[in-house]
C-alpha cells in the first residue's frame, strides 16, 4: 500500500468526520481520523498505510455520496454568483462543462485503480504511469494547491471580519483596513495550527459543508423575506470574462483529486460511478442556484463571496456571515497538517534532543507558526480572494483533476482503448489546458493590476 497523498491526508480527516453516520464504525472512524489528520506519534508519522487500512471498505453508498458532495461544495460555491455576473448566464454552460470534465477526470483515475488493486491513491496511479517523477510531481502540485487555498481562506476571513466590523478609521499599531483584519484573522487561526492531534477538529469539517448550505438558505431568506429582491440585470454573454468563470469553477470542483479515497472507502466500490454522478449533480445544482440568485439580487455589485453583499444588519445576513467566518477556522489546521506533518518528520531527524521532548514540541510549534506567517504574507501581498481562487483553479486544480488523470490513463491504457475514446480524452485534455492557460494569464494580469493600483493609493494615504 502507498502512503496517503498530502491533499488526501488534508481531506481524509474531513471524510472520516462523516463516519458517525454509521454508529458501528464510530470508534474505528475516530482512530482513523486521528491518524489521517496528521497526529505524529513518537517514532514517526502514522500518516501511512494504517490510515488507508482504517478507511478501506467502511462507507455505505449514502455515506460516499455525502462525503463526495461535501468535498464539492465550499467557499468556491459562494463565488458562483460572481462568476455568473462576470461571464453572464453563459457562465452556467461553463459550470456544466467544468463539472463534466472533472467527472471524467475522476472516472479515469478510478478506472486505473480498478485495473490494479494495489493502487491505493492518486499518487500511486501517477507513480505507476511515470515511475521517475509521477509521485513527486503530484505531491508538489498538492502542496501548491493546499498553500494557495490557505492564502485564499485567510483573505476570506479578513474580508468577512471587515464586513462584520466596518470601521474604516480603525487603526491598531499602525495597521488598518484589510491589512488589520487579515492580521486579526491570522491571530484567530494561530492557536488552532499548534495542535498536532487534530481528531477533534476533524469532526468539525462536516459542519463546513453545512455552513455553506446555511449561507445559501440565508441568501434566499434575505432575497424573499427581507425584500432585497431579484430584479438586477445580468448579461447573457461576456466572452472577455469567461476565463474568470472558468477559474472559479475549476477551483470549486478541485477536491475531486481526493475522490480515490472515497472510492477506496466504499463497501461496494462498483457503485462509485453512481456516487460521482449524484454528488456532481447536486453540487452543480447548488452552484446554479447560488449563481442565478446571487447575480440577480446584486447585479454589477456582486462580490467574489456573495455573503459579503448581504446587509450586515439583517438577521439572515448575520447568520450567513458568521457561518462563513467559522468555516476557515474549522478547516485551516486540517488543511495545513499534511505539509507541517511531513516537514516535522524531516526536522525531528536533525534535532539533537529526543523526539518526545518538550523542546521538540516547541520546535514543531515554531515550524507551524512559520508556515502560517508565510501564508499570511501571501494574503497581505495579494488580498484579492477572487483572483487567488481563479489562479489556483486555472493553474493547479485543472491540472490535478483533469489533465493529469487523462495523461495517466492514456499512458497506461492507450494500447487497449478504441481510437474514438483516445481522441475524446485528448480533446478533454487540450480544452482543459487551453482554459487553464487563459485563466492563469487573466488572473495573474488582474493580480498585478490590482497590486499596482494599491501602491499609489497607499502612498497617497501616507502623504495625507
Amino acid at each position: 500500500m502507498g502512503s496517503l497523498p498530502p491533499l488526501e491526508q488534508e481531506k481524509q480527516a474531513g471524510l472520516k468526520s462523516l463516519e458517525f453516520l454509521s454508529s458501528n464504525d464510530k470508534q474505528s472512524a475516530y482512530s482513523a481520523a486521528e491518524l489521517e489528520a496528521g497526529h505524529c506519534a513518537e517514532g514517526g508519522c502514522p500518516c501511512d498505510t494504517k490510515a488507508a487500512a482504517h478507511s478501506a471498505g467502511q462507507s455505505s453508498f449514502f455515506q460516499a455520496v455525502v462525503n463526495s458532495f461535501v468535498l464539492l461544495i465550499g467557499l468556491g460555491t459562494l463565488s458562483s454568483a460572481y462568476a455568473i455576473e462576470k461571464a453572464g448566464f453563459f457562465g452556467l454552460l461553463v459550470l456544466c462543462i467544468t463539472a463534466a470534465f472533472y467527472w471524467i477526470g475522476s472516472k479515469l483515475i478510478v478506472i486505473c485503480m480498478e485495473a490494479d488493486k494495489s493502487l491505493m491513491n492518486y499518487q500511486d496511479v501517477g507513480n505507476k504511469a511515470f515511475p521517475r517523477w509521477g509521485r513527486l510531481l503530484i505531491t508538489t502540485c498538492f502542496y501548491i494547491d493546499i498553500l494557495g487555498c490557505l492564502v485564499g481562506y485567510l483573505v476570506s476571513m479578513g474580508d468577512t471580519m471587515m464586513h462584520i466590523f466596518p470601521h474604516p478609521q480603525l487603526d491598531i499599531l499602525g495597521f488598518k483596513g484589510k491589512t488589520l483584519f487579515t492580521l486579526l484573522a491570522f491571530l484567530v487561526i494561530l492557536p488552532s495550527v499548534w495542535f498536532r492531534k487534530l481528531s477533534t477538529i476533524s469532526y468539525l469539517s462536516f459542519w463546513c459543508g453545512m455552513s455553506i448550505i446555511t449561507t445559501i438558505i440565508c441568501l434566499l431568506v434575505a432575497g424573499v423575506k427581507d425584500h432585497i429582491g431579484f430584479s438586477q440585470d445580468v448579461a447573457i454573454f461576456r466572452p472577455a470574462n469567461v476565463p474568470i468563470a472558468t477559474g472559479v469553477y475549476t477551483f470549486t470542483f478541485g477536491a475531486t483529486a481526493v475522490f480515490p479515497s472515497v472510492y477506496k472507502s466504499m463497501k461496494n466500490p462498483s457503485r462509485f460511478t453512481e456516487v460521482m454522478t449524484l454528488s456532481f449533480s447536486m453540487a452543480a445544482l447548488l452552484n446554479v442556484i447560488v449563481g442565478i440568485i446571487g447575480s440577480v439580487m446584486f447585479g454589477a455589485m456582486t462580490k467574489a463571496q456573495v455573503h459579503l453583499n448581504m446587509p450586515p444588519a439583517l438577521i439572515a445576513s448575520k447568520v450567513a456571515i458568521w457561518a462563513t467566518l467559522l468555516t476557515p477556522v474549522t478547516q485551516f489546521a486540517l488543511f495545513l497538517s499534511p505539509i507541517s506533518c511531513e516537514l516535522e518528520q524531516v526536522m525531528i531527524k536533525y534535532l539533537p534532543w529526543k523526539a518526545e521532548s518538550r523542546m521538540t514540541s516547541g520546535a514543531c510549534i515554531m515550524l507551524r507558526t512559520t508556515l502560517l506567517i508565510a501564508i499570511a504574507m501571501g494574503a497581505l501581498l495579494f488580498p484579492y480572494f477572487a483572483n487567488i481562487i481563479e489562479l489556483i483553479g486555472s493553474s493547479v486544480s485543472v491540472t490535478l483533476c483533469v489533465i493529469f488523470p487523462g495523461v495517466f490513463y492514456l499512458k497506461l491504457f492507450s494500447h487497449k482503448i478504441p481510437k474514438s475514446r483516445f481522441a475524446g480524452i485528448c480533446v478533454v485534455i487540450g480544452v482543459s489546458a487551453l482554459a487553464g492557460v487563459a485563466g492563469t494569464i487573466v488572473s495573474i494580469q488582474d493580480l498585478i493590476h490590482k497590486r499596482n493600483q494599491e501602491e499609489p493609493r497607499g502612498e497617497k494615504e501616507e502623504k495625507n
